[in-house]
């Protein structure tokens, strides 16, 4: 009998006391996201409740993940677009393709766009970079602080 309770003591402390796995990237970002701030170039041009925003269009922007693969895109200029997006395997950038609206693909891209994941995404905050300079922010790069909801 002492035997089983040793047992049963050693296979609780094994068993019992696992840590939680991580929440994988993949699964972090599957949501629809706005914008907290966005920065070209390093000059802050929005922040979500700000009274002094250069560009007050960022309100408006969605970035839609919330269906593994497909992504609806609504940009600071309220032209929306959908298409695919793709996390890379070592969870570091995000691109974004195949992208089209009413009037075709957003401006400069031919339908892609991609985002380095910058620092580490939580279940509220995803922070991007565009990987190349973008057409619509004066040819500067865009980095964005995202949040859910």
């Amino acid at each position: 009998m002492k035997n089983f309770i040793w047992i049963a003591i050693a296979a609780f402390m094994l068993f019992g006391c696992s840590k939680d796995e991580p929440t994988p990237v993949s699964e972090l970002i599957k949501k629809s996201w706005s914008v907290s701030s966005a920065q070209w170039d390093g000059t802050t041009q929005y922040t979500k409740g700000g009274s002094s925003n250069l560009v007050n269009g960022y309100a408006q922007f969605k970035l839609d993940l919330s269906v593994a693969g497909s992504v609806t895109l609504t940009e600071f200029d309220g032209k929306q677009f959908t298409g695919t997006y793709v996390l890379a395997t070592d969870n570091s950038k995000i691109t974004l393709s195949n992208l089209k609206g009413s009037e075709g693909a957003p401006t400069g891209t031919s339908g892609t766009l991609e985002f380095r994941i910058v620092g580490t995404p939580t279940a509220t905050t995803l922070g991007l970079e565009t990987l190349t300079t973008y057409i619509k922010a004066s040819n500067k790069r865009v980095n964005l602080a995202l949040v859910n909801p």
